[in-house]
């Protein structure tokens, strides 16, 4: 993260139950603190009422309510998250196209559905380093 304040941990925004329970067991098992939303605007939510804010999204893109998409929107004009690191996981066949006009809204990188875990796992230390243990 760009600042120098203290992150809280991962926050998981994915619509799919099984795959939040998954990716949170996992990080949580690694000693990440983890906060789960099934949506975009669930997260915005989590964002403004989160002190300290995570130090990682791990965004889906396809969901209700607020998809992924426009939630990378609405962060690039919200102080509560315009300065966390996102990092999109997406089952899209089309993940290269769809990381470079992610990269444009200020994504950090994309990483594709089923994902190896040690990949995640790198992906997450790279902007999580010190997230404190649970």
């Amino acid at each position: 993260m760009a600042s120098d304040a203290p992150c809280g941990g991962v926050l998981i925004v994915d619509d799919d139950p099984d795959i939040r329970d998954s990716l949170r067991e996992v990080l949580e098992d690694e000693g990440y603190e983890v906060a789960t939303v099934a949506n975009g605007r669930e997260a915005l939510d989590h964002l403004k009422a989160s002190n300290p804010r995570p130090c990682v999204i791990l965004l889906d893109l396809m969901m209700p309510v607020m998809d992924g998409w426009t939630f990378v929107e609405e962060c690039q004009r919200r102080t509560c998250c315009s300065d966390v690191p996102i990092v999109v996981t997406s089952a899209s066949h089309d993940l290269p196209n769809t990381a470079e006009r992610l990269r444009s809204f200020g994504v950090r990188t994309c990483l594709a559905k089923p994902f190896d875990v040690d990949g995640l796992l790198a992906l997450v230390e790279r902007y999580a380093p010190s997230a404190p243990a649970v």
